[in-house]
């Protein structure tokens, strides 16, 4: 028995040894350290957090080098927090870290922060001075104020000595990608300072100062999931270079309907991002809101739903939401926005709305916009259910789809939100030529073109492989337009045309420029023989095109007035 009690002890004491060794290790992380300091931490090191349940963890002064980070990794499983803290995980003064969630192959999000129950606490907090952050692979649940937080205050140091303003500090090179957020009071996200054109300090000694605060230079959101936020699904303001919002998902963002905290994905002042491959459902807000300085390449995006839940007892336009809103913070002089192949579904009032007029120039091509509430109000003929646009703004539309019934498009499964295009959609092979705009993958990565030409709308369509000469003759085999029939004598010509089958029908006329000047057709219509009269006395003088869109796709003929 004697021999059995000291080797039992031998057992206890090399266990408490070993345990000691690991809280000691510098390198390891201990489920009772709440601090880890970078004395004794190098370039290239890899820290270990223990698994199991936390309170929260402060990193400060832990610096890597560019290209060789300090790695920071879970280890042995699940890495969870529940707090009460101002924050769950929070880098404070840290440069070039890799926060990898990574480390056990049995959790897709190796940190998981469960809670904050602190009412002014956050999930994550990049503050501090802190720059060259990377962070993947975490979860951030139940926050009641942004999941993610990151920008330093100007007076960081609260003594008036403004150690992170504009002149004085930038941050560089923040990751976030493959994170989940969810259940969140404020922002999904929170990034860079919303106070680009100025910020007023309320330190004591120097309360009332107006200052810049810092900017970002790189900023790469992606591969993230955010749902269920009281505010903005994603916030991203001073970034004001090499900034990309990019294969995120969204739903459900804006529940509190905060006035001017209200999209999917924001944009905000002092930005200059691209924003493209984003998936945006059921949000209360706009789907995406653009408030930055300009240069932004907005494409390859699906809205579905924005706003259609915010105040639904009043009309469309009393309390509107829509697609995609441009506005106006700062806009630097001589900039443009171009918003190409985007699917916007169903918005509770427009599918885009511009009203940044200080924008030099925007160019609207490829855009497919589908049942828009405003529609009910203003009539699904109008072309302002749509967009509304600003008449002081300078732009270029092109190869515009609209219709206020979504079977018109014929997506493959709308039921469920799927909305890819079918072989026979008239969205298919239907888009402007964007070689030039380097475009050569849609939504989901499938390649475009395919088939010989691009399509209209956030997908490209690889349904069926049909060919551009296929469809068109599938298409002259159901529908014939006859070329304008005018004489000189008279003040008008003659439209022919010809149905095989029952299907809904466009007809109108648009200059060579894109710009629609009259439909006149917009109905289904039965199998038959159908002519049209064109009053020449509404038109100027020119060339234009008479262009019939049908389920099958699209036929044209070019024409003059004398």
């Amino acid at each position: 028995m004697l021999r059995y009690s000291l080797l039992f002890s031998i057992v206890l004491y090399l266990c408490s040894f070993l345990s000691l060794y690991a809280e000691e290790d510098h390198l390891k992380v201990g489920l009772k350290k709440t601090v880890v300091d970078g004395t004794d931490i190098n370039p290239g090191d890899t820290i270990k957090v223990q698994a199991g349940q936390r309170d929260y963890i402060l990193f400060r002064n832990i610096e890597g080098a560019q290209g060789n980070p300090v790695v920071i990794i879970n280890d042995g499983g699940q890495v969870e927090f529940s707090t009460n803290h101002w924050y769950a995980i929070k880098f404070q003064t840290c440069k070039y870290i890799k926060f990898t969630g990574k480390g056990h192959a049995s959790y897709t999000y190796g940190f998981y922060v469960r809670e904050n129950t602190n009412t002014s606490g956050t999930g994550v907090s990049v503050d501090n001075m802190s720059t060259d952050v990377e962070i993947e692979n975490i979860e951030v649940s139940n926050i009641h104020t942004a999941g993610l937080y990151a920008k330093t205050e100007p007076d960081i140091n609260g003594d008036c000595s403004f150690a992170a303003t504009r002149d004085k500090f930038t941050m560089y090179n923040l990751s976030i990608h493959d994170c989940y957020f969810h259940d969140i009071s404020d922002e999904g996200m929170y990034i860079g300072s919303s106070k680009y054109t100025g910020q007023t300090v309320y330190t004591s000694g120097c309360s009332g100062t107006e200052v810049l605060p810092h900017v970002i230079e790189g900023v790469q959101v992606y591969n993230n999931i955010v749902e269920n936020t009281g505010w903005d699904g994603i916030q991203v303001s001073s970034a004001t270079k090499d900034c990309a919002i990019y294969n995120n998902t969204i739903r459900q963002d804006s529940y509190r309907e905060t006035d001017g905290q209200m999209s999917g994905i924001l944009i905000g002042g002092g930005s200059s991002c691209n924003c493209y491959n984003n998936k945006i459902f059921d949000g209360k807000g706009d789907g995406i809101d653009i408030l930055g300085l300009g240069n932004h390449k907005v494409y390859n995006n699906l809205i579905v739903r924005a706003g259609k839940t915010f105040k639904p007892e009043g009309s469309a336009t009393s309390n509107p939401k829509h697609g995609i809103w441009v506005g106006h913070v700062d806009t630097e002089a001589g900039s443009e926005i171009l918003i190409y192949n985007n699917t916007i579904i169903s918005p509770k009032t427009h599918g885009m709305k511009l009203t940044n007029v200080s924008i030099n120039s925007y160019k609207i091509y490829n855009n497919i916009i589908s049942e828009p509430g405003a529609a009910s109000v203003l009539g699904g003929d109008n072309e302002l259910s749509y967009m509304n646009i600003s008449n002081l703004i300078s732009y270029q539309k092109s190869n515009f789809y609209h219709t206020n019934d979504q079977a018109d498009v014929q997506f493959i499964h709308p039921d469920n939100d799927n909305y890819d295009l079918e072989a026979l959609s008239p969205a298919v092979n239907a888009g402007l030529d964007m070689s030039n705009f380097d475009l050569t993958t849609d939504i989901d990565g499938k390649t475009r073109p395919y088939a010989g030409a691009y399509d209209i709308g956030a997908y490209e369509s690889h349904e069926h492989g049909i060919s551009i000469e296929e469809n068109l003759s599938l298409l002259r085999s159901k529908v014939k337009l006859e070329k304008v029939r005018q004489s000189p004598t008279l003040s008008s010509a003659k439209v022919f045309y010809e149905l095989k089958e029952s299907m809904h029908v466009k007809l109108f006329i648009m200059t060579l420029e894109g710009k629609i000047v009259e439909v006149l057709v917009d109905q289904k219509q039965a199998a038959s023989n159908y002519s049209f009269r064109i009053d020449k006395k509404t038109l100027s003088g020119g060339f234009y095109f008479l262009i019939l869109d049908c389920k099958y796709g699209r036929l044209s003929e070019k024409f003059i007035i004398l």
